[in-house]
């Protein structure tokens, strides 16, 4: 019988390896309550498996924000959306009254996306490559 999993046990799961890379690294995460709305805002509802398209922003806007940052890793590495992502940030930080400013808000956003993918990010590697930083 295949392992299926739950949208509940792998949004779990995500949030508890997030706690567990607080621990360990010195970068900003959003808080545990933001981090689990963001998890919970891309992982559909019967599968538990990442959205094929981002969530609407109206309805979640911190998961729209999420899902774009996790599919830009994968991605060729686009730098429009990085600048989409951050003026999203703004408008979110600005519209829920934030004690955070829009910048801090990204970078916790884009900290949770490479924290999530395990730290891998096929598109800054690939920028890394073009600017002649690869290892």
């Amino acid at each position: 019988m295949p392992n299926i999993t739950t949208k509940n046990e792998r949004l779990d799961g995500m949030c508890e390896l997030v706690e567990t890379a607080r621990r360990w690294i010195d970068e900003p995460l959003p808080d545990s309550a933001m981090v689990r709305e963001c998890i919970d805002g891309v992982l559909h509802t019967r599968t538990g498996r990442l959205l094929r398209s981002a969530p609407n922003i109206n309805a979640k806007p911190l998961a729209n924000v999420f899902w774009y940052l996790l599919n830009w890793h994968t991605s060729g590495g686009y730098l429009g959306t990085l600048f989409n992502c951050q003026w999203k940030c703004c408008d979110i930080a600005r519209a829920r009254g934030l004690d955070i400013t829009g910048e801090d808000l990204y970078s916790m956003l884009e900290t949770l996306s490479i924290v999530t993918r395990g730290g891998s990010s096929p598109a800054v590697d690939r920028w890394a490559h073009a600017l002649g930083r690869a290892n």
